[in-house]
């Protein structure tokens, strides 16, 4: 079986879930970290051979993701599947695809797995509209793993509209450390650096403790 790279984001998701789709075999697959803040999603000429059900609930799927990339409400099952690509719960995020295909509700005990899990994110990613975060362009998101990173944009840009044009957040679990990102005016944003965390950004955001230890005031 062929190996494939696979960037460990949305996009790569998708892909994988059309490789397995195809094949009826779960393809053998090198993760790597991700590039981009969502990844680079199917275009319509990837799914031309796929069964038309298929193709319209796949499509379906993508344009709520492009929803939930601006910070708009979308359903749990959109939610959790983007949670799950982005952290590498492979298995999870396979699974909701398959029954988001299929056109099936979320059982019950995943359906309650996924809805905690997506209210302790929520809660977590409303951190980044703290006042002592932001800095000349710049926002200080250290305490914060690169997979949270598209969440905490969409939330940063539907409450605040202008998004920051530098991040800088903590790595994943494949390349920890410190990842700066470039941000741009619709808050799509890209890896522009991965360094070790001992170097200066990350000394830098330390000195801002109260921005990772945050009270339960909310907002400032």
């Amino acid at each position: 079986m062929a190996l494939h790279a696979i960037e460990m984001d949305v996009g790569g998701h998708l892909r994988l879930w059309l490789m397995r789709h195809r094949t009826g075999e779960f393809p053998e697959v090198r993760w790597l970290s991700s590039s981009t803040l969502w990844g680079v999603f199917p275009s319509p000429s990837e799914l031309i051979d796929i069964d038309v059900q298929v193709r319209l609930r796949f499509f379906r799927l993508i344009g709520l993701l492009g929803e939930l990339k601006g910070g708009g409400r979308t359903p749990l099952a959109v939610r959790a599947f983007a949670e799950a690509a982005l952290i590498g719960a492979s298995e999870r995020a396979m699974r909701i695809l398959d029954l988001w295909v299929a056109g099936q509700p979320l059982p019950l005990r995943l359906y309650r797995r996924c809805d905690r899990i997506q209210r302790r994110l929520a809660h977590r990613v409303r951190t980044v509209l703290q006042r002592a975060r932001q800095e000349s362009g710049s926002l200080w998101l250290m305490d914060l793993p690169a997979p949270f990173m598209p969440f905490a944009m969409a939330t940063y840009v539907g409450m605040l509209g202008e998004p920051p044009q530098w991040v800088h957040s903590g790595g994943d679990r494949l390349w920890p450390g410190v990842w700066t990102w470039v941000i741009d005016q619709t808050g799509e944003g890209e890896v522009l650096r991965r360094s070790s965390a001992g170097i200066l950004p990350f000394e830098r955001a330390s000195a801002h403790r109260e921005a990772f230890e945050p009270t339960s005031g909310g907002p400032r």
